[in-house]
């Protein structure tokens, strides 16, 4: 009950100011009555789902990815390391609510199934899992690896339109959200004892930013060949959002619960397991919730506010607040902030970490809202550079300040990214594909501006 309490606490923290905000627009530009309704009803379920369902991946996830990292640790035969990390991957980020969101959304631009979208995305996760505990083994150094995943992935957005470089850079925001970061994280622990206490400390982090290249390089893939069906909004068929929650949700967890199961009774053999499988019963009843809430009301009334500011020339602005209080209200932000703290030994402090990512996380959303309306502008001219010149910092920059910047990377695209800003970008652009880009720009900034904060304090970090 003090973690439900707790996450109450920090889920309002991030949902009300958006409801705040919205009713405030809606005073100027309003909306049907009963689409104000639903709207808030959602709000009341967002929180209360996503408090059991995070309630629930403390309980469980959590602990599983500790088990399983430990048993990945003892291993001594590396292609057993790389095959499970595969399978593992996948497994758990086909339970990432966010990615399940932007699947529905992704489903309407390339007509493919959501599913299968999940799915596809999901084998990108594991396979770069996969390498992440491969280099932990081989201890090669990050900042080389990423340059040579980046660069791959720079040839290959040659060949990809630029709603292929959208779609592919969201599912990167996407897919390292609440489900998947603390499992990642529990395993890059799990293997990296087996380095030393020096060795590590360095490894433990990096994984989780290898990972979120997986959906990038897999989403790049899967765009090559599909063209965009441009479907208009009002076209959209919505299944009813109890149904489409049950289904998203039992395709999410159903896999991590069966294997975990049949592990523990052929390894783990753990002796108490009630909290782990009342945290399970929690995780799912919580998806089910959080997702028909977001499917019930939440982003239509996100797509219509945003259709109805559309023409307002100063909507930029309102995605500059908009950013300001998703980034200022995610809880993993905080986290991130005092992580940053500890191993600057207080040099950096969170205060400080928080205003730079608010900040920039701001300036990412006006950027989105600045490249729907302009035309020609594109998605590559910040991506780009952007990773660019996280690449030429990370070049100079502690190892262990590297591995936290690229984890940080999913840590602000969060929920209220995945749902509330994705839909009001749809709403500004008039159509489906030109609402993707916002999660790859706010997942962006972290990198940047971590990494820049680590070449500021080299000295204090490497001391």
């Amino acid at each position: 009950m003090i973690i439900f309490r707790e996450e109450i606490k920090q889920n309002s923290k991030a949902v009300v100011p958006i409801a705040v905000l919205v009713l405030i627009l809606n005073l100027f530009r309003p909306v049907e009555n009963k689409i104000i309704i639903k709207f808030l009803i959602g709000c009341i379920g967002i929180i209360f789902g996503l408090s059991i369902f995070l309630t629930g991946v403390n309980l469980s996830i959590s602990k599983i990815g500790t088990y399983m990292g430990d048993f990945i640790a003892k291993s001594e035969k590396i292609i057993k390391v790389i095959i499970f990390g595969i399978f593992i991957g996948f497994i758990i980020s086909i339970a990432e609510p966010d990615l399940l969101i932007l699947a529905n959304q992704v489903r309407s631009a390339i007509g493919l199934s959501s599913l299968l979208i999940v799915a596809i995305i999901s084998i990108g996760v594991g396979f770069m899992i996969s390498l992440g505990l491969f280099r932990i083994f081989k201890e090669i150094k990050l900042s080389t690896l990423m340059f040579i995943i980046y660069g791959v992935i720079f040839i290959l957005m040659f060949i990809v339109n630029d709603l292929g470089h959208a779609i592919a850079f969201d599912a990167s925001g996407a897919t390292t959200g609440a489900m998947t970061t603390p499992f990642i994280i529990a395993l890059g622990l799990g293997v990296s004892k087996l380095k030393g206490e020096k060795k590590g400390e360095e490894n433990s982090f990096g994984l989780v930013g290898i990972a979120s290249t997986g959906p990038i390089l897999a989403g790049l893939l899967m765009t090559m060949s599909i063209n965009s069906k441009n479907i208009l909004l009002e076209e959209q068929a919505h299944q009813l959002a109890l149904i489409s929650g049950f289904k998203s949700a039992s395709f999410a967890i159903l896999p991590i619960t069966l294997v975990f199961f049949i592990m523990d009774k052929l390894v783990f053999k753990i002796k108490n397991k009630k909290s782990i499988n009342l945290g399970l019963i929690y995780t799912y009843l919580g998806l089910i919730i959080f997702l028909a809430s977001v499917e019930g009301g939440f982003m239509e009334l996100a797509r219509l506010m945003g259709e109805n500011y559309s023409d307002f020339r100063f909507v930029p602005i309102i995605g500059f607040i908009l950013g300001l209080l998703v980034v200022l209200a995610e809880p993993a932000v905080f986290v991130l902030a005092e992580q940053v703290e500890e191993v600057t030994g207080g040099s950096i402090h969170k205060s400080s970490i928080m205003k730079a990512l608010s900040v920039g996380v701001a300036f990412a959303v006006m950027l989105a809202m600045f490249r729907i309306k302009i035309e020609g502008f594109k998605l590559w001219m910040i991506i780009v550079p952007g990773f660019l010149i996280a690449l030429i910092l990370s070049r100079n920059v502690s190892q262990l300040f590297v591995g936290i910047a690229f984890d940080s990377g999913g840590v602000a695209s969060g929920p209220m990214t995945a749902t509330f800003i994705l839909g009001f970008c749809q709403g500004v652009a008039g159509n489906i594909d030109g609402g993707f880009g916002v999660i790859a720009f706010v997942a962006l900034m972290p990198v940047i501006t971590i990494m820049i904060m680590g070449s500021f304090y080299k000295e204090a970090i490497e001391g």
